[in-house]
């Protein structure tokens, strides 16, 4: 009759099994939290920094058209349909994820929006030399903010790009580990069987 395994041995054999087994969805479990990471990073980059990015397009353009027209000398005018399509993108980058200093960028955006509105609604003539002077500071003042809330995306973009990237090269690493050890214990298990 061939060798029989002692009782001892199948112990060591079992709990052997057992670390291997705990080790492999210990991994497992790391694995997919650092690919939660990962996913939510670049989910967060697309949500709150391109499609907010294309938000300050958006109004960048509309208050641009409006500069042109009181630079041309053309009859400037507070088309209705601009200021509600600037309403529902306030809304819109509202919902965005905001960091402390892109809050305040927007709540400056937001004050000096509502400082040309209040003026083009004392005016009667908007397209007197005085008054269109005091819209163009104020649409400068909106550039001011609508480039500096530009700049914050990239920058935080790039900041949740650099993050991907590590998470993703240590979890790389780690993976080379966790290979390693299983390797090491699948080894330890054969000389437990194998040798005396």
């Amino acid at each position: 009759m061939g060798n029989k395994i002692s009782i001892s041995n199948r112990v060591k054999i079992g709990f052997s099994f057992a670390i291997v087994f705990l080790l492999v969805l210990a991994t497992n479990r790391l694995d997919k939290k650092r690919f939660n990471t990962i996913e939510n990073s670049l989910t967060s980059v697309y949500e709150d920094r391109l499609v907010a990015k294309g938000y300050v397009y958006e109004l960048n353009n509309i208050f641009h058209e409006q500069e042109k027209l009181l630079l041309n000398n053309s009859e400037y005018s507070t088309k209705k349909v601009s200021y509600d399509k600037i309403n529902d993108l306030i809304i819109e980058f509202k919902s965005t994820k905001l960091t402390k200093e892109e809050k305040l960028a927007f709540s400056n955006f937001q004050d000096d929006f509502k400082k040309l509105t209040a003026l083009e609604e004392s005016q009667t003539l908007l397209n007197s030399a005085q008054v269109k002077s005091k819209i163009e500071a104020k649409l400068n003042r909106i550039q001011n903010d609508l480039d500096n809330l530009a700049k914050i995306q990239i920058s935080e973009g790039q900041i949740m790009t650099q993050f991907a990237q590590k998470s993703l090269n240590s979890s790389a690493t780690v993976s080379k580990i966790e290979i390693a050890v299983i390797i090491l214990i699948g080894i330890a298990v054969q000389f437990i069987i194998f040798y005396k």
